[in-house]
């Protein structure tokens, strides 16, 4: 897997995309230390979620079942015509809870995608679909999925609009409002305790500690198991 690792970085760097290590690091989301070992053939870094790391990072260009395996080409080709899909991971154990008092637990790297599903022409910049919890964001019922876009550069992030933002410690799904160093993240539920303070009131969170930043494009809700899914 190590030379198929290298291969992308070589193409990207080929490509302008990234002009040395510590770049393509960034750009799929791991310390440099975790990618130098990958590129040494160390078993411990060589795992599916840095392969689906990779695809999200280069939009899925490069091929799920090439890194992990070696199955087929390294570039994915677009279908065309009426035949085009976009097939995105659906994480199911990556919950992501909207209330800051009921913040996730599990934020390990190697969380399990559930599905590949199509996002189709309701959602074609989407790299990723996620289980939502929690009720601080009204727009969001507990238990619908997210359709999110990663943000590879956290300067581009756009004032007001809603993120999951992960970081070592947790993951949320919130309202941003960019403030220097931090990132300030509210809550569209704006209940109050009977003193009058906010149930899910907003939090400070230092960019640096933030792991992955990813722009919600829009969630799906279905209501029953056979019932027809309902898109916002």
């Amino acid at each position: 897997m190590e030379k198929r690792i290298r291969a992308v970085f070589d193409f990207l760097r080929l490509k302008g995309v990234v002009k040395n290590q510590k770049e393509f690091a960034g750009l799929i989301g791991i310390g440099a230390n975790n990618l130098s070992g990958a590129l040494n053939g160390d078993k411990r870094y060589l795992t599916e979620g840095l392969c689906r790391k990779i695809v999200n990072a280069t939009d899925g260009k490069v091929s799920f079942a090439w890194l992990l395996s070696g199955d087929g080409e390294m570039i994915v080709e677009e279908a065309k015509g009426d035949n085009k899909k976009k097939v995105i991971p659906l994480y199911d154990d990556t919950a992501t809870f909207g209330g800051y008092n009921d913040i996730v637990a599990n934020t390990e790297d190697e969380s399990r995608v559930t599905e590949w599903i199509d996002a189709g022409d309701w959602f074609p910049a989407a790299t990723s679909a996620i289980y939502h919890y929690g009720d601080s964001m009204i727009e969001y019922p507990s238990g619908c999925i997210l359709a999110l876009k990663r943000v590879n550069d956290p300067r581009l992030i756009i004032n007001g609009e809603h993120y999951v933002i992960e970081t070592d410690e947790f993951r949320i799904t919130k309202q941003i409002q960019d403030d220097g160093d931090c990132i300030v993240a509210y809550s569209t539920n704006r209940e109050t305790y009977p003193d009058g303070r906010q149930i899910h009131s907003p939090i400070r969170i230092p960019k640096e500690s933030i792991r992955h930043l990813d722009l919600v494009l829009g969630c799906v809700i279905k209501r029953f198991s056979n019932a027809p899914i309902r898109i916002k």
